[in-house]
């Protein structure tokens, strides 16, 4: 069965990067429309992973920008598919130079940030303002990159993010992405699809001098919480179904 499903899961994995394809060009040849193409690309990736989409808190509109924890490539299509409004990702600059999703993300205001440029964060900056100017919502993953070796545990926070919010004094709202990377197994590789939840925090100023570090010990609490909660319901069907 593992095997079937493997296959199939190839076959969902091809699917899926075609229609990226497909989907980055139409947003680059109609950028106008490229609202309507990019959400529903996203609804049509997280079909293939979610059995079911669990949201705990509420979106706060008038926050300018949401951080979030980075479990995987999937999460932007995740948050893409709970939020109706357009986001503007911050992104690296390398990926903007990636033939699948560069019409995606050049023509769509997206933010793409070369790290390797000490002048970066002066660039995020400008771009920033201008977006939330414009009454743009602003999302950015302050790890950086996807962990790959533990997406219960967060890694370590880039400065950026944190020099961009308090330069503009932007109202931050964080969230928690749960359980998304565990729809996908090794040995052999297949995709089982999750009950993924995301969780929205109370939103705020960055008026603490410690805000950013506060702020990421809430959300690795949350993480602590949901997957201590999911072991021990894992432990309790076992023990059901060993009885």
């Amino acid at each position: 069965m593992k095997i079937l499903n493997s296959i199939i899961s190839y076959i969902k994995l091809a699917l899926g990067v075609f229609v990226t394809v497909i989907v980055s060009i139409l947003c680059g040849i109609d950028p106008k429309r490229e609202l309507k193409y990019r959400k529903w690309l996203s609804r049509f990736l997280t079909q293939l992973i979610a059995k079911e989409i669990i949201i705990e808190g509420k979106l706060d509109k008038e926050a300018n920008i949401l951080i979030g924890n980075h479990t995987h490539n999937l999460d932007i299509p995740l948050m893409e598919t709970v939020i109706p409004e357009k986001l503007i990702w911050v992104a690296k600059k390398e990926l903007g130079e990636t033939p699948i999703i560069k019409y995606m993300l050049t023509k769509t205001d997206m933010i793409l940030v070369d790290r390797s440029n000490k002048r970066s964060v002066l660039t995020m900056l400008k771009e920033v303002k201008n977006r939330v100017n414009r009454g743009l919502k602003i999302a950015i993953f302050p790890e950086g990159t996807r962990n790959k070796v533990n997406p219960k545990k967060m890694q370590k926070w880039k400065n950026g993010p944190k020099a961009v919010v308090e330069k503009l004094n932007l109202k931050v709202q964080p969230f928690v992405i749960v359980n998304l990377p565990f729809a996908f197994k090794k040995k052999p590789f297949r995709v089982e699809k999750q009950k993924i939840k995301v969780i929205f925090l109370e939103s705020f100023y960055p008026n603490e001098p410690d805000w950013y570090e506060k702020t990421k010990e809430k959300m690795q609490e949350v993480l602590d919480k949901e997957y201590n909660k999911n072991e021990k319901l894992k432990m309790e069907n076992e023990e059901i179904t060993n009885n």
